[in-house]
């Protein structure tokens, strides 16, 4: 799954992911960059777990791909992030079921 959406906040009030990141992301699964990645060097989301890198990507800033991170360098706060993570999670759920 690769982010081409908001960062750093809810629709509105963060920004686009920025095509730069997102062409070094996709270099990075074309590359193998991420395929040679250890197991160690990942994380797993909560809510969602789906696996985050522990670190930057090529040019790509740690923060990007760390979605609460991108909230709390914004100047929200992670309780912010986490609640709107269990609403989408539940609009998912709703959608899919």
């Amino acid at each position: 799954l690769v982010n081409t959406g908001w960062v750093g906040g809810p629709y509105g009030t963060g920004n686009r992911c920025s095509l730069k990141y997102t062409r070094q992301l996709i270099d990075a699964i074309h590359d193998g960059t991420l395929k040679a990645m250890p197991d160690s060097e990942w994380e797993e989301m909560p809510i969602f777990g789906l696996k985050m890198p522990k670190n930057g990507i090529k040019e790509v800033p740690r923060e990007i791909l760390r979605p609460q991170d991108a909230w709390v360098k914004s100047g929200r706060t992670a309780e912010d992030f986490a609640k709107t993570a269990k609403n989408l999670a539940t609009l998912f759920q709703k959608n899919f079921t």
